[in-house]
């Protein structure tokens, strides 16, 4: 009888992992460049995705220390969400290159730019690098503005539906 009844708790033992396991798999895979898209992708997938950041909080977003970890967890990825605007410029493209994954290339559902659809400010009428940090596009730290995080949080949600169409209505 004891042995019948440790068989039948390692079968449960099992069934639970391999259920744990498929449940943790399910979720999307995101990788954001900075703590700030890590963390609206966190709130607005909540338990369906899992989410990491490249650069630390204390890190300054336009010179993030590539590391070789971060091609592995970019090859990986289902999405990216990166802030765009040439905001990681000096350091994503080597990385996204020798990522080799198609999910997060450009034009891919699961490349997300945040600063698609932002009306970025201070665009600069002429552009010298001896001026110090110029954003040719414009300042691509429009999460400043509430409004803006509203319109990247919309942008986040709409791509995650598309990767995971079974939880569109969650997200």
């Amino acid at each position: 009888m004891k042995l019948l009844n440790n068989l039948k708790l390692a079968v449960f033992a099992l069934l639970f992992s391999a259920a744990a396991a498929t449940s943790l798999s399910a979720q999307i895979k995101v990788v954001a460049t900075t703590p700030d898209f890590a963390a609206l992708a966190r709130e607005i997938g909540g338990n369906l995705v899992s989410v990491t950041a490249l650069a630390k909080p204390t890190e300054d977003p336009h010179f993030v220390d590539a590391k070789p970890s971060h091609v592995v967890t970019l090859n990986r990825a289902d999405a990216l969400i990166e802030g765009g605007a040439e905001l990681e410029l000096g350091w994503l493209p080597p990385l996204l290159e020798n990522s080799r994954n198609s999910k997060i290339s450009s034009g891919a559902r699961g490349r997300i730019v945040g600063s698609e659809g932002i009306r970025l400010a201070e665009i600069p009428t002429s552009f010298d690098r001896s001026k110090g940090d110029v954003h040719s596009l414009g300042n691509p730290h429009y999460l400043m503005d509430p409004l803006n995080v509203k319109v990247v949080a919309k942008h986040i949600a709409d791509h995650f539906a598309q990767i995971d169409p079974k939880n569109a209505a969650t997200y």
